[in-house]
């Protein structure tokens, strides 16, 4: 891609819908429900090629990961099951709710759980 020099108007409507995404992450989006929250004036492949430069990723994974944090947060907070963080985050399957949260934690739900849940906690779950 070509390295462009963003004007501010896009810069603004790109870190506002960073933003939103950090503050909603368990909300599933489109692109388009994005601009509209954040009344951006910002065309769909300016944003996604503005992401991009701006901060190393596409925006659906950037929202992926940041749902995933939400998980974790979920698994170490919440009394919550596996089965109901795995909808909460959006999945209907939890397999696969398993295979991207260990993309991005880099062990299962399970894991996390025991490893960073004190016991008193795990055994009321």
């Amino acid at each position: 891609m070509n390295q462009k020099r963003l004007r501010r108007p896009y810069l603004e409507a790109i870190q506002s819908i960073k933003d939103y995404i950090d503050q909603h992450p368990l909300e599933i989006k489109t692109i388009s429900t994005l601009i509209h929250q954040t009344h951006s004036q910002i065309g769909i492949n300016l944003l996604h090629q503005g992401f991009r430069q701006l901060f190393g990723t596409r925006i659906k994974e950037y929202e992926i990961r940041k749902r995933l944090e939400a998980a974790a947060n979920l698994l170490m907070q919440d009394d919550l099951t596996m089965q109901e963080i795995t909808a909460k985050c959006g999945y209907s399957a939890q397999s696969s709710f398993v295979r991207a949260f260990k993309d991005v934690h880099g062990i299962t739900p399970g894991q996390w759980r025991s490893r960073y849940v004190p016991l008193p906690l795990q055994e009321a779950c």
